[in-house]
């Protein structure tokens, strides 16, 4: 029989990570998967979104998805401050994740992460200034039993 691969959900484990992270730093940045409303005027969304293209074999040849027991999530950070400080939150969610691996997401394992890049972007439903950071990461599933 074939081993099932569990791969983690990568949106909460990096909320909780990201939460403890900036509480760390004296940061009081909200951590958010959906925007609550009321919006806090300062907030990260992750989102995972692997129809971001990537340029690279994956989509030149179609093998996108899971190797064997890792999983190359494409997750977007969305920073916005409406006092104008999205640059400074995406600087430090950026440090944070440069620092991560190879080391652990809470309990979730990441060999790797690749910084794709920021863009500077206002956000059009509120016209907050917004900061967004793409980023691959490469972790690891777990058999289930």
């Amino acid at each position: 029989m074939t081993e099932r691969i569990v791969y983690p959900d990568i949106e909460k484990t990096l909320v909780d990570y990201l939460t403890a992270q900036l509480d760390a730093a004296s940061d009081a940045a909200k951590v958010v998967t959906r925007a609550p409303d009321p919006r806090p005027t300062r907030m990260v969304r992750v989102v995972r979104n692997d129809r971001k293209r990537r340029l690279d074999r994956e989509d030149r040849e179609g093998q996108r998805g899971p190797n064997l027991i890792l999983d190359r999530p494409r997750v977007v950070f969305e920073c916005t401050d409406d006092a104008g400080a999205a640059a400074g939150l995406a600087g430090l969610v950026r440090a944070i994740l440069s620092g991560v691996a190879p080391g652990y997401l809470g309990t979730v394992w990441c060999d790797h992460v690749e910084d794709v890049g920021v863009e500077n972007d206002t956000d059009p439903a509120t016209a907050a200034p917004r900061q967004v950071i793409i980023a691959d990461l490469f972790v690891r599933g777990t058999v289930l039993a």
